[in-house]
């Protein structure tokens, strides 16, 4: 017997079955050309946040989650920007892992119950001729509806 179906979860080349009771947290991955060992990429998850839980507190724990997993360190101040015109964090991280220095630009946007981390990933030493389009990249996410309306958007 087949389980219900609640809904289902579509990208431009497939569509996937939600069961009943699960829930989307879809990843999307966009890469570049390697660089200095690493593939440069753009990772775009999205989760669905706890009750009063807001940008901030997402944002903050986004990073705390990254550090339980690697000994991150935060490169630059958070930066405050707009993606489609919702409030957003813009944060650089940077750690090493399997000798490999990596440095990542993340931003990080709720929308809704909805929170999106949009992780711009590259090493160390491409980072900075790879930031312009990273940022682009970032920046440039657009919702194709929305949850809920922000009421701090443009």
């Amino acid at each position: 017997m087949v389980p219900p179906v609640a809904a289902s979860v579509a990208t431009d080349r497939f569509s996937l079955p939600l069961p009943e009771g699960w829930t989307d947290r879809t990843a999307v991955t966009i890469t570049g050309p390697e660089q200095a060992g690493v593939t440069p990429n753009v990772v775009v998850t999205r989760e669905q946040l706890c009750d009063n839980i807001g940008l901030g507190a997402f944002s903050d724990g986004w990073v705390a989650r990254l550090g339980d997993q690697v000994p991150v360190q935060q490169v630059a101040p958070v930066e405050h920007v707009r993606i489609d015109g919702r409030r957003a964090h813009l944060r650089i991280v940077s750690w090493s892992a399997a000798g490999l220095e990596i440095t990542q630009m993340v931003g990080l946007v709720v929308d809704g119950t909805d929170a999106y981390a949009v992780v711009g990933t590259a090493s160390t030493d491409a980072f900075p001729s790879l930031a312009d389009a990273l940022r682009a990249a970032i920046c440039g996410l657009r919702f194709t509806s929305t949850a809920v309306a922000d009421p701090d958007a443009d």
